[in-house]
C-alpha cells in the first residue's frame, strides 16, 4: 500500500513540475509575444490560459498597464501556487511514511 501511494505521489509532483515548466514557457512565449498559432502556442498555450484567465478574472490588478504594454503576473502566481503544491504533496508523503 505505501508503495502505490508513494507512485501516486510521484507521478502527481512529475505532472506538476511539468505544468510548472509550461508555465514558465507559456510566459516566456508572451512576452517575447509569440504567434499563438504557431505549433509551440499551439501546444502551451491551450493548457495554461485556462487557469491564468480564471485568475485574471478573479484578480484584475494582476495585469499591469504600463505606456501601452502589459505585464501578466498570473503566470508567476500559478508557478508559485504549483510549487507550494507540490511542496505540500512533499510533506504529506513524509508524514504518510513515517
Amino acid at each position: 500500500m505505501v508503495h502505490l501511494l508513494s507512485f501516486v505521489f510521484d507521478a502527481i509532483t512529475y505532472l506538476l513540475r511539468l505544468y510548472s515548466i509550461l508555465l514558465f514557457a507559456a510566459a516566456i512565449l508572451r512576452l517575447a509575444r509569440a504567434d499563438e498559432s504557431s505549433i509551440i502556442g499551439r501546444m502551451v498555450f491551450p493548457l495554461t490560459d485556462p487557469p491564468a484567465n480564471a485568475l485574471r478574472r478573479r484578480f484584475p490588478k494582476l495585469v499591469v498597464y504600463s505606456s501601452g504594454a502589459y505585464i501578466d503576473f498570473s503566470p508567476l502566481v500559478l508557478i508559485i501556487s504549483v510549487e507550494l503544491i507540490i511542496m505540500l504533496i512533499g510533506h504529506l508523503r513524509a508524514f504518510l511514511a513515517a
